[in-house]
């Protein structure tokens, strides 16, 4: 049943995959884009900042090294996944139904891992905003401010 739907669908399918695609590489392209500002204007100024005035934050430091390992994950996951896609819209769902439906559910674990990699990198941004509140609250009680 699901082949004979998925032969009948598989115009509609195959646009769907293609308007899915090109949001992802929008998205990617964001993302990226944003990890990179993030790193390079806030997170590595700052860790070095800390180093340069000897007050390094092991905490911090611990956090920025979790975000370069996840970002480097992010960009074979996302590399891994649009190859995945690239190869199910290349293939033929009208002859081969089975085989087309075995690729899509792979793409789409390959999808659900980015998704949680991207989740997981918000989780590491948040998690260094909040060591620098406190960073902040603690220099500041040394320093007799609020």
């Amino acid at each position: 049943e699901q082949s004979s739907d998925l032969v009948q669908n598989c115009a509609t399918i195959k646009q769907s995959l293609r308007t899915l695609q090109r949001a992802d590489a929008r998205s990617r392209s964001y993302l990226g884009s944003a990890y990179e500002t993030i790193l390079s204007k806030f997170i590595t100024p700052l860790n070095l900042r800390l180093i340069n005035i000897n007050q390094p934050n092991a905490n911090l430091t611990t956090i920025h090294s979790n975000i370069i390992e996840t970002r480097k994950n992010f960009i074979s996951e996302y590399t891994t996944y649009s190859q995945a896609l690239e190869d199910l819209i290349a293939s033929d769902c009208y002859n081969h139904p089975e085989e087309f439906y075995t690729k899509l559910q792979d793409t789409r674990r390959k999808r659900a891992n980015l998704s949680s990699t991207t989740t997981t990198l918000r989780n590491l941004f948040s998690e260094y905003l909040t060591g620098v509140r406190k960073l902040k609250n603690t220099l500041g009680a040394d320093d007799g401010k609020d």
